[in-house]
């Protein structure tokens, strides 16, 4: 056990309280101090989220602390997403949910019942080192003691291009998540809504650049900005006043941000060691914020009361989430990308939008989705070819001169434009030139590197070139790509990757290697 008398833990959110219980749990001869510079009324954010699964770590980890946020929390059983010409409803996507407010407090009196203390108003100067065995910086994506210190923590930080606001309201918003896309005559907005077992919800307000603007609400920014007002919080609560049945938002201080996305070369120096946003950030449109602030408040205290020193500790602790965090953030930059452009997408046929916003991340697979919505992709496989048990590549396709009785092409039935996919996984579609095409061609995208591994990136790129050319779009697949697993398996195979790409509106052919 590694000889820690002294714990200082910089910042009271959800990562730096859980740590102080976790460590007091593993370690209870180390006195543990919790610094917060601001008041434990001063709570930012209205409701966060939680799946099942990390729901179950911490019951593990931590049996009374799981029982009081389970106790707390509102259990949430789908997704629905209204349009402007159609709301849709997919089942199988349960998380709960809780206030940030009743989460803090939860995890305070558990940190302070097991001898944590928690003081507030209690600022550490950025660049400071207290003098304790480990200090611990868990003070959120913009902590100012890690960039202090940047250089040593190697910290990297890139900034998405959508704008955001945080937001609640009274509104009763049932029991499950919902995304309201609106189109508004300076642009589309979209809202990301969810109750809270306490009363009303969390509403999180996103639009790109040009729509923020026209709006009129460049007048705060990123960072510093002023805080939206009563009069901007009227203006959105009338956006969205159908679907929050009129009864507004509040949250006046809220400020419009840009996502910023957080990595470092290393978690620790010296003493000090990075924990939860301070560490890392992934966009919150995947729901793993605190998620992966929970997890590493658990791997941090396991790693320092399993290991005789400090830097082994530190060492176990990265060790041991650098690889949940990557995967993490790797599904989380492609939703982010999608939020960046999702107006682009407004004009898709209802369910051809529902499953591209369903599909944006490479974790829901067509056999995801078949377990949790079958209906629903029955009714999307329907709408796209009018045969719920045909596969999508079966039905005939039809655009201008071009007539094929399948989805499968080559070169000798018609001409291709080649049009390479980015190098870059990353590309976001504000900035990716679209091709020109001459009339009568079909876009071949081609991927950049073997067609299984940059399947997701090729067609999200094939899905910008077919809504931004409108021309017909296709992708390299193997020979046998309808060989081995079909749809029905319980596999991420090439036929169901081939035939979710065709329903979500991302393709419209496959051309076959010889």
């Amino acid at each position: 056990m590694v000889d820690v008398k002294h714990v200082v833990i910089v910042g009271a959110g959800p990562a730096g309280l859980f740590a102080a219980r976790m460590v007091r749990l593993l370690l209870p001869d180390a006195a543990v101090e919790v610094c917060e510079r601001a008041g434990p009324d001063e709570v930012t954010g209205f409701g966060v989220t939680l799946s099942a699964r990390t729901l179950g770590g911490i019951a593990e980890a931590d049996p009374d602390t799981h029982r009081r946020i389970a106790a707390a929390s509102l259990p949430l059983s789908g997704i629905e997403i209204a349009l402007p010409a159609a709301t849709l409803r997919y089942d199988g996507f349960e998380v709960a949910s809780i206030s940030r407010s009743t989460l803090l407090a939860i995890l305070r009196e558990q940190a302070e019942a097991v001898g944590a203390r928690v003081r507030y108003r209690s600022a550490v100067p950025p660049g400071a080192v207290p003098d304790a065995d480990v200090v611990v910086f868990a003070d959120g994506a913009a902590s100012a003691h890690r960039n202090a210190r940047a250089a040593a923590f190697g910290t990297v930080t890139r900034t998405g291009a959508a704008r955001f606001v945080w937001l609640g309201t009274p509104a009763d918003l049932g029991g499950r998540t919902s995304f309201a896309f609106v189109r508004t005559p300076h642009g589309p907005m979209a809202a990301h809504c969810y109750p809270h077992a306490d009363a009303g919800g969390t509403v999180v307000v996103e639009t790109d650049e040009t729509t923020w603007r026209a709006a009129g609400f460049a007048g705060s920014d990123t960072i510093g900005g002023a805080a939206i007002g009563e009069d901007a919080l009227a203006r959105l609560g009338d956006v969205f006043a159908e679907h929050l049945g009129g009864a507004g938002l509040i949250g006046a201080r809220g400020r419009w941000g840009r996502f910023t996305v957080v990595t470092n070369r290393s978690w620790s120096a010296g003493n000090a060691v990075l924990l939860g946003d301070a560490a890392h950030t992934a966009h919150f449109t995947v729901g793993s914020g605190t998620k992966l602030a929970l997890e590493d408040a658990m791997a941090l205290a396991s790693a320092l009361a399993a290991h005789p020193e400090r830097a082994a500790a530190f060492r176990a602790y990265e060790e041991a989430r650098r690889g949940p965090v990557t995967r993490t953030q790797r599904l989380a930059a492609p939703s982010m990308r999608w939020w960046e452009s999702f107006g682009r997408r407004l004009d898709l046929p209802p369910e051809e939008f529902g499953l591209h916003f369903l599909t944006r991340t490479p974790a829901m697979t067509y056999a995801a989705l078949r377990r949790r919505c079958p209906e629903r992709l029955a009714e999307a496989a329907v709408s796209f070819g009018g045969d719920a048990d045909r596969h999508a590549v079966d039905t005939p396709f039809e655009h201008g001169s071009i007539r094929l009785p399948h989805r499968v092409v080559s070169e000798g039935v018609v001409r291709f434009a080649e049009v390479p996919c980015p190098e870059d996984p990353d590309w976001s579609e504000l900035d990716a030139p679209l091709p020109k095409v001459e009339d009568g061609r079909v876009v071949l995208v081609q991927a950049a590197g073997p067609e299984w591994e940059r399947w997701h990136e090729t067609v999200r790129y094939a899905g910008m070139v077919r809504a931004g050319t409108g021309r017909p779009v296709a992708v390299r697949v193997p020979a046998d790509w309808r060989d081995g697993p079909g749809l029905d398996a319980d596999d991420d195979s090439w036929s169901a990757r081939v035939h979710l790409a065709l329903l979500s509106g991302r393709i419209d052919l496959i051309a076959a290697a010889r």
